[in-house]
């Protein structure tokens, strides 16, 4: 049973509120609505979704472990790195278009934050 203290416990509603705060600023980012409120609350909230990660990871990381050890493991391993691989050099792509055209210029003083390969 989850006490109210216990990570598990506040774990669940942390992570739902993460993500809709980065989809939401993710799908304004998509459009190139680009204001500092939303490039903030994106940035901050990604960091802690990342960290509401790594707890998950660390409380659930003895089933994670016997999962990876079945096919199924590995297969979904093996699709994620390769969507991930896909989307990376297909969002780098698609930065270079976007500046090329002109979209999403930079600001004076500003650095881009998206990695090329």
């Amino acid at each position: 049973m989850k006490t109210p203290s216990s990570p598990k416990a506040w774990l669940s509603p942390f992570v739902a509120v993460a993500f809709a705060v980065i989809a939401a600023t993710g799908v304004l980012l998509f459009f190139h609505v680009k204001n500092g409120p939303i490039m903030g609350l994106h940035e901050w909230f990604g960091w802690l979704f990342v960290i509401a990660g790594i707890v998950h990871l660390l409380l659930n990381l003895r089933p994670l472990l016997a999962h990876l050890r079945r096919p199924a493991g590995v297969v979904s391993v093996a699709v994620a790195l390769v969507l991930v691989a896909f989307l990376w050099l297909g969002g780098a792509q698609h930065e270079a278009e976007h500046h090329r055209r002109g979209y999403g210029a930079e600001r004076p003083g500003a650095s881009s934050s998206s990695a090329t390969p």
